[in-house]
């Protein structure tokens, strides 16, 4: 007798009118193999991409429904490998049979105005496959590369891997980092005095910390971008992210904190300052030994010695 695989209700009434016809398939299928299950042999039996199912897990997680497999996605993900895969034109053949991967080279060859070469199709559907974005985020990151007039495959995948590491997979996380590099990238380095030049990666990794971990505000970013330069005369990322760390620290939010912990710092100065002169002028009045007095020298009472001396005067 065939072992049966239990499906309650709820799931039925719930899950299967929302999810896409593969991830279901994926589910059952997972379900079916059990503890056995694996991205190739699920794979394999419904004669899709590992990419797809690993999709599909995803999906079924974020939908909080639960896998009878035990492996979790992060122990059978593989590692990607240092290059790309290579895809042979017959097997590209099958993959554009498919309607989404055929949408995304009409999608491309549209943008970039020319027919995508048998290359160009191997690095989109590896943004796809090797990479594992989604196919509405490719499509996002090719207008994204054209926006900055780079048309070249080269830099649309390199932009991708850089995607795919930082885990922008979905179109609200593409939108966010497209944002923060038009707008806010964009604006430090106006104000660093660099006009358009493209920020190096050490370049970025600061203003994405002053953005996303320090959580500045960009005025209060540009406000130190501006300081640096009029502190030290130059341009130095470094030289910004000190002052920034401490405006952090502070808990600086507008420029009004800024101006009070300038005034603290003048006033703390003036202190200082005015203390120093103090202490230097009292050790200018204190009495002064020589060679030829090594005693303490007797600091005298003018008045006392004047009322003796009518005293004695009174007296003769």
């Amino acid at each position: 007798m065939a072992e049966e695989i239990r499906i309650s209700k709820e799931f039925i009434e719930k899950e299967l009118p929302v999810a896409p016809p593969m991830y279901v398939s994926v589910f059952l299928m997972t379900q079916a193999l059990g503890m056995a299950a694996t991205e190739s042999k699920v794979a394999e039996k419904l004669d899709i991409l590992e990419s797809d199912v690993r999709k599909a897990w995803k999906y079924w997680e974020e939908r909080k429904v639960l896998l009878v497999h035990q492996k979790t996605e992060e122990t059978q993900k593989k590692p990607l490998p240092s290059v790309r895969p290579s895809y042979e034109a017959a097997e590209m053949a099958v993959y554009m049979s498919r309607k989404d991967v055929k949408e995304l080279f009409s999608y491309a060859e549209q943008k970039l105005g020319r027919s995508l070469s048998h290359h160009d199709t191997e690095v989109l559907f590896g943004l796809y496959d090797w990479l594992g974005l989604p196919i509405d985020v490719i499509e996002m990151l090719i207008a994204y590369c054209i926006s900055l007039e780079k048309r070249g495959m080269s830099y649309i995948e390199k932009v991708g891997i850089a995607w795919a590491e930082e885990g922008i997979d979905t179109i609200d996380k593409a939108t966010a980092f497209i944002q923060m590099r038009r707008t806010g990238f964009r604006q430090i380095m106006l104000t660093f005095g660099q006009g358009t030049r493209l920020p190096s990666k050490g370049e970025e990794e600061f203003m994405k910390k002053w953005i996303q971990e320090y959580r500045l505000p960009m005025e209060i970013i540009l406000a130190g971008c501006e300081r640096t330069v009029l502190r030290i005369g130059r341009v130095s990322f470094p030289y910004a992210d000190s002052i920034l760390k401490g405006w952090k620290d502070a808990g600086v939010k507008t420029m009004e904190d800024i101006e009070r912990l300038d005034a603290a710092y003048t006033a703390k100065q003036k202190t200082e300052q005015n203390t120093g002169k103090k202490q230097s002028y009292q050790k200018q009045i204190q009495p002064r030994k020589n060679r030829f007095i090594n005693y303490t020298q007797r600091e005298w009472d003018y008045e006392e010695l004047e009322r003796m001396q009518r005293q004695e005067r009174d007296e003769w």
